[in-house]
């Protein structure tokens, strides 16, 4: 476990500041480390496994109340360690690839530092998309700072902000 979360100093600044209960987080739909902090075993690695998640022995941080971030940098260290324990020998080559995209649609989700991303692709058939829509996990979770602001000091509204480690250009859409 890191040291910086038995920091007294750190503890006293941080504890029971920006909390979302887990009804909370439910009733706005949180996604990601905001979600996994308030309780909720929510992952599309788990959810909807891809790629070779399912084989890596991936598990869901979670926890009742904080930040649960800092244990899943020790989870992502471990699925590195795995994955490379299991990585096949040889030469790594890429064949060049040129894809005809076919007309219709897609849609697929995918886990990201922040949480799940939702992409959405229109094809016409043409070597341009007709469509691209991108949901982004800060346009999710922008809202539950209403419920995480209530009886919090004005101070701790940066580490509230923090907590949600938003990037305001993907809520513009």
């Amino acid at each position: 476990m890191p040291v910086f979360l038995h920091n007294p100093t750190v503890r006293a600044r941080t504890e029971g500041v920006g909390l979302l209960t887990r009804d909370e987080g439910l009733d706005y739909g949180v996604v990601g480390p905001v979600a996994r902090a308030s309780g909720i075993a929510s992952d599309v690695r788990s959810d909807q496994p891809y790629l070779v998640y399912d084989e890596l022995g991936f598990q869901i941080v979670t926890a009742r109340e904080g930040d649960v971030r800092a244990l899943e940098m020790l989870e992502s260290v471990r699925l590195i360690e795995e994955a490379l324990k299991r990585m096949p020998g040889g030469p790594i080559r890429v064949p060049e690839l040129y894809l005809e995209v076919p007309p219709g649609e897609a849609v697929t989700r995918t886990e990201a530092p922040r949480g799940e991303v939702v992409y959405y692709l229109a094809s016409d058939g043409s070597d341009t998309p007709a469509r691209v829509k991108i949901r982004t996990p800060t346009f999710v979770n922008i809202p539950s700072v209403r419920a995480m602001s209530v009886g919090q000091d004005l101070a701790d509204m940066l580490l509230i902000q923090a907590a949600l480690d938003p990037c305001y250009s993907c809520t513009g859409r």
